[in-house]
């Protein structure tokens, strides 16, 4: 059932039967207030005869009375009028058709001494007749007096009124028929039309359309909660997003942690088991190396197999810091000494590269607890890479302190990273450079060693052109191991 059915039904048939009703009671009463008129108007005539027609008959002027009737006719209410004699004989008759004889109980009539009416017939005619007795000053009977008046007058009358009133009636239920119907397609069709247009509409996928808050108070209240509904859907979708995009970066780092740990211990265990191997073979070229002198061929391959040895070395060290995965012992230092010592341990290769370090020591953050040698090996491993990336050229070194955290930045004028690869080079055995020259562990042991501080490292483009590495150390963290 549709809103403007439901509103036909139960609001406009009863409201017209309600008026309905209220016409016909109203009708009711007029009619009985006509008819009750109608014969007032008879019974006037027949009183405005009754003193001529007693005079009249008093001095028994029969032309009197019949002139007496005559002018009653004129008056054009009356269809006839009818004197009687004490014994119920005409005496005089005037109108459309004569009687067939005295009224029933005649006597009775000329005894009443009031007027009186009834409907009856009158030559095969139905009528209303008035009667009135006509009696002398001494109250004796001369006669009785009969005006009528066609029934069919008074049922014309009320049947117009009828159909006056039907017609009104009519009228009136079309005039608030169409007021109640354009009144509600305005005030609560239309608003209701657009508001299920919008659900239709966000429910096709439009979900950043909102309703249009018009229309009465109630509906505009609809539309605004309906609006209100949809915001609060979007920003739980983009919550919802926003968590499962937060729980997909933990999985992949749990992921990353995880394939990392395998790596570290696969990598711990495999040096382990060749570091004895390598001693021994660094010994035995040591001791071959005193039987040949220095030009000999020989002595110059020995040499090369002890070069390559502490090479391997050097790589098996990353690999066991790689997989250490138990915590040192942290004690307060300072940032800055740290960052000395490991200029100092990569002057070797700044010498090499022909690569000057600069450092920038800013803000000072005072003593943070850390594992210095650890964190002085971490930056060792920065600088060593600014330079081996920009020989000739010049390696930063600055600190600065922000309200949680201690950063240490470190960056080159070298060709930096390509922007594909930059998320993948602090992963294990990842490297820029070329076969040969580096293990691809560097940068994961710096990754390993901030975060197991709290701390975390970006790479991005440096002002200077190459790369800038970005260590962050929190200030806020728990006391050191001797405190």
């Amino acid at each position: 059932m549709s809103l403007r059915t439901a509103l036909v039904l139960r609001v406009l048939i009863p409201l017209f039967l309600a008026l309905g009703g209220s016409i016909f009671w109203l009708l009711h009463t007029i009619e009985t207030e006509a008819e009750r008129r109608l014969k007032d108007d008879v019974e006037l005539v027949a009183r405005a005869l009754r003193l001529p027609l007693v005079h009249a008959m008093e001095r028994d002027r029969p032309g009197t009375v019949s002139e007496a009737l005559r002018s009653a006719l004129s008056i054009g209410r009356v269809y006839g009028a009818y004197v009687y004699g004490p014994d119920g004989e005409i005496v005089s008759s005037f109108g459309g058709a004569d009687p067939d004889g005295p009224p029933e109980g005649i006597d009775e009539l000329v005894a009443v001494g009031d007027r009186t009416g009834e409907f009856g017939s009158l030559a095969g005619r139905r009528v209303y007749s008035s009667f009135v007795p006509l009696t002398d000053q001494w109250g004796q009977g001369l006669g009785l007096l009969q005006v009528t008046r066609r029934q069919s007058d008074f049922e014309e009358y009320i049947t117009g009124l009828r159909l006056r009133a039907g017609a009104l009636l009519l009228f009136g239920m079309a005039v608030v028929s169409l007021l109640v119907l354009r009144g509600h397609r305005a005030a609560v069709g239309g608003p209701l039309s657009r508001l299920n247009e919008s659900m239709t509409r966000v429910g096709s996928g439009q979900t950043g359309h909102r309703a249009d808050p018009s229309g009465p108070s109630e509906l505009a209240a609809l539309a605004r909660s309906f609006n209100a509904m949809l915001d609060r859907l979007e920003e739980a979708a983009d919550e919802l997003d926003e968590r499962r995009r937060t729980e997909h970066a933990l999985q992949a780092r749990l992921a990353g942690a995880e394939k990392l740990a395998a790596v570290g211990e696969l990598a711990s265990g495999v040096a382990h088991e060749l570091g004895s191997p390598l001693s021994v073979v660094d010994g035995q070229a040591q001791r071959l190396l005193r039987d040949y002198d220095e030009g000999e061929h020989t002595h110059g391959a020995l040499a090369t197999i002890r070069a390559q040895v502490r090479r391997m070395e050097a790589i098996i060290r990353q690999l066991m810091d790689f997989g250490r995965s138990e915590p040192g012992r942290r004690r307060d230092a300072s940032l800055a000494d740290l960052v000395d010592g490991a200029v100092a341990a990569a002057s070797e290769v700044a010498t090499r590269t022909g690569t000057v370090v600069e450092f920038d020591r800013g803000r000072n953050a005072g003593t943070l607890p850390l594992e210095a040698r650890r964190v002085e090996e971490a930056i060792t491993n920065l600088v060593r890479n600014g330079c081996q990336a920009s020989p000739g050229g010049r390696v930063r070194i600055s600190q600065r302190v922000t309200a949680e955290h201690a950063e240490l930045i470190v960056e080159d004028d070298g060709p930096g990273i390509p922007d594909e690869v930059r998320s993948r080079v602090f992963e294990p055995f990842y490297t820029t450079k070329p076969s040969g020259e580096g293990s691809g562990l560097g940068l994961a042991v710096v990754h390993g060693i901030v975060e197991k501080h709290g701390g975390g490292i970006e790479v991005d483009r440096s002002p200077l052109g190459g790369a800038r590495f970005t260590v962050r150390f929190p200030l806020a963290t728990e006391a050191s191991d001797e405190a």
